[in-house]
């Protein structure tokens, strides 16, 4: 997770969030799969979820069979879809970290709420405990999200000793939104998403909109051209 976070930041500012994400987790989905070639009992496979909180936007990554969940007031909903496929009564992964060469990943975009909180937790715990049980033992305390963690992992182990399993892969994770950033017009997109954008300049030509007008055309490659320009009003 490590190596994860660290390629992500090192990924270019202008990229967004779902590019950066993708690409990392591209690369290292490759790893993974190529590490499982050379493995005789076993393999580089495992579930994803990541939830990356970037300006007043969340970003969602998901493949496997983890369960994500966010509370949101009294609504309780699953965010994540789960990928398994069911054969001889045994559920397995149809689509997780390293298990084909290519990458084939769920991206949810989320608008941000203070006080959404996020709960991140195993297949495993699946129908030991109902939306109403979730909801009830985190507002039990959530200022304190290790305190819930345990609670749940607690109530969720006694009901699977009532049916008898264990519940050793049980496992919760709780993250909370407490503030969000003011609300900053920075993107390009944003700021001049409603401006048209013209095919080409021609000498001469003005942009109202900046007051500039071009001069000549310095540079054009296949992806992007380059103009010299200068203050519509000045002479040169």
């Amino acid at each position: 997770m490590c190596v994860v976070l660290a390629d992500y930041f090192s990924t270019p500012d202008h990229w967004d969030t779902k590019v950066s994400a993708t690409r990392v987790l591209r690369a290292l989905n490759s790893w993974c799969y190529s590490q499982s070639q050379h493995v005789r009992n076993g393999s580089f496979v495992s579930s994803l979820s990541a939830l990356v909180l970037r300006h007043r936007e969340g970003h969602l990554f998901h493949m496997g069979d983890t369960l994500v969940f966010r509370l949101r007031g009294a609504e309780f909903e699953q965010l994540s879809r789960d990928h398994v496929t069911d054969l001889g009564g045994y559920r397995y992964p149809s689509r997780a970290l390293g298990l084909d060469g290519s990458l084939d990943i769920d991206y949810t975009p989320l608008a941000l709420k203070q006080g959404d909180l996020f709960l991140f937790t195993t297949q495993a715990v699946g129908g030991t405990l109902l939306p109403s049980d979730y909801v009830r033992l985190i507002r039990q305390d959530a200022s304190d999200l290790d305190a819930a963690c345990e609670r749940l992992a607690d109530e969720a182990k006694a009901r699977a000793q009532e049916r008898g399993y264990g519940g050793e892969q049980f496992c919760f994770q709780l993250v909370r939104i407490d503030e969000l950033p003011d609300e900053v017009n920075d993107h390009p997109g944003r700021m001049y998403g409603d401006l048209p954008i013209p095919l080409s300049f021609r000498p001469a030509s003005v942009l109202m909109a900046l007051k500039y007008s071009v001069c000549c055309r310095a540079r054009r490659n296949r992806v992007s051209t380059m103009y010299a320009m200068c203050i519509a009003s000045a002479k040169w």
